[in-house]
């Protein structure tokens, strides 16, 4: 079944299909101009002021859409539309606040509850270093106006009558990466970011975005040979109804010469990791850590840098098979399509990977380019279930305990009698917990597989369906596999035999 679609994600995918729209027909710069007020009727949407504020929030809207940055001039589309037109890759931040449209949260954050007993102590007065508390009628009251929101009031409160109320995007974070600077106007700190995107679903104003490659990778599949690799989460997301292959057909209309599953890649991780931990655990280290989760990983780079030893050094299954077909392809393109928006991070990390787009984006590059899918044969040229060379394991990767699914079937089939202590964590938070256990060396023989989504991959924050809905289609995909384990897939180990098992390797 569908996500509950926001207003906000509506606006975000008209955007994003209308220049798809206009970079496919070859419009762009033409036209562009004039999508504001496209998107945005005279009389608005009724979330603003008025049509002009909302237009101008729109105009950021577009150009982060068009893979530049989102703040600062955003008037001329035309000249940014040639300037989008002439990247190669996006730089810089994925994700970024549009100042212009944060509403700046009008939320008192720290209040006075009923609890106060208007203490003698009076800490709470005593430790804001604003003078914001005063005593009004046998109880603390903050004046608002004063207030930095530092926190101390509630930290100091014997009774914890202080409430601390959150805003959305804060909320949402799971590392406190995002907070309101003293104008209230939402900041992330890029130290902390891991690029997960809560914050992007969570903003109800839509005023965290993430840049697309929409127009880079159009560009790509008109001027070169372009191959899409798919995310083994990509089962479903169109509806119970779309097929594998007329998914890969829609993306062969789109232009792409070639589409492959990220799965293959996903068997050479698991044949690559099952095999560091046998050699690795327990005569070197405790356990292994994944790696394949680019959210996890940068966790533990940036607040966990002293387990940065038991991370697994495999790559993830996105850049192993991108190595693998830059080797066959070097002319061609690589474009890797998924539910991630921290994978287009890792990409800026990988000169193998061309472009990344989520599955909101090919669903709008669908739109922009009047291509439905369920008017697509299912019997067409593609590859259906039992022809992509690629494992139930390597299939499954996409979903909450997929990894360990796969690696613990591996071991099985090398050495059985190896202890393998399983620990699985989804969504920051639990991965939080997680690592701070394994800081305090809780773990004995045991491999983490850390996911920084709720239900893995599947519950990413570009996917298009209902997380429970496409684990079961993935793992009803995984089942029609002819090969179970990975360690059985002889095209995976043939690559890894031709290439050496130090290419999908991290340096």
């Amino acid at each position: 079944m569908p996500k509950n679609v926001s207003e906000v994600t509506k606006l975000r995918r008209r955007v994003f299909s209308s220049i798809a729209q206009l970079a496919f027909e070859d419009r762009l710069a033409e036209d562009i101009d004039k999508l504001p007020e496209q998107l945005i009727p005279e009389q608005g949407l009724g979330y603003r002021c008025c049509a002009h504020k909302e237009r101008a929030i729109v105009n950021h809207r577009i150009k982060s859409a068009l893979g530049l940055e989102a703040n600062g001039d955003a008037k001329n589309l035309k000249k940014l539309a040639i300037q989008a037109l002439e990247l190669e890759k996006i730089t810089g931040n994925n994700i970024d606040v549009l100042d212009i449209a944060c509403d700046r949260c009008p939320l008192d954050k720290y209040r006075v509850s009923d609890a106060c007993r208007n203490c003698v102590d009076h800490s709470c007065m005593n430790v804001c270093p604003k003078g914001a508390i005063v005593i009004v009628q046998n109880r603390a009251y903050i004046d608002q106006n004063k207030c930095i929101e530092c926190g101390l009031c509630q930290r100091f409160c014997s009774y914890n009558a202080i409430l601390k109320m959150s805003r959305p995007c804060e909320t949402a974070c799971g590392i406190e990466a995002i907070t309101a600077n003293s104008d209230r106007q939402a900041k992330i700190n890029y130290d902390s970011c891991v690029s997960c995107g809560s914050c992007v679903q969570a903003c109800p104003f839509g005023a965290i975005t993430y840049k697309s490659q929409i127009l880079q990778t159009i560009k790509m599949i008109k001027d070169e040979d372009t191959i899409a690799i798919l995310a083994p989460a990509f089962v479903g997301q169109f509806g119970a109804k779309i097929k594998i292959t007329q998914i890969k057909q829609g993306l062969k209309e789109l232009g792409f010469k070639m589409i492959k599953e990220v799965a293959l890649g996903a068997d050479i991780v698991t044949i690559e990791e099952s095999q560091e931990f046998l050699d690795k655990v327990p005569n070197k280290q405790n356990y292994l850590t994944t790696s394949c989760c680019p959210a996890f990983l940068a966790l533990i780079e940036q607040e966990f840098s002293e387990l940065i030893e038991n991370i697994s050094s495999t790559v993830s299954p996105m850049v192993a098979l991108a190595k693998v077909l830059k080797e066959d392809y070097p002319d061609s393109k690589v474009v890797f399509i998924g539910p991630c928006i921290a994978k287009k991070d890792e990409a800026l990390k990988n000169h193998e990977l061309d472009a990344v787009l989520t599955f909101e984006e090919l669903g709008s590059m669908f739109v922009g380019a009047g291509i439905n899918l369920a008017n697509i044969s299912e019997d067409n040229n593609c590859e259906s279930a039992n022809d992509e060379v690629a494992t139930d394991d390597g299939r499954t990767f996409a979903r909450s305990g997929g990894l360990i699914k796969a690696v613990e079937g591996a071991i099985s089939q090398i050495d059985p009698s190896k202890e393998f202590n399983k620990i699985k964590a989804q969504g920051l938070e639990e991965c939080i917990k997680t690592l701070r256990l394994a800081k305090a060396n809780q773990y004995q023989n045991s491999f983490i597989e850390g996911m920084g989504c709720q239900g893995g991959c599947v519950g990413g924050p570009a996917t298009l369906m209902d997380t429970k809905f496409t684990t079961k289609q993935v793992n009803n995909f995984g089942e029609q596999s002819n090969i179970r384990y990975s360690v059985d897939n002889n095209e995976a180990k043939a690559f890894i035999s031709r290439f050496g098992s130090h290419k999908f390797h991290r340096e």
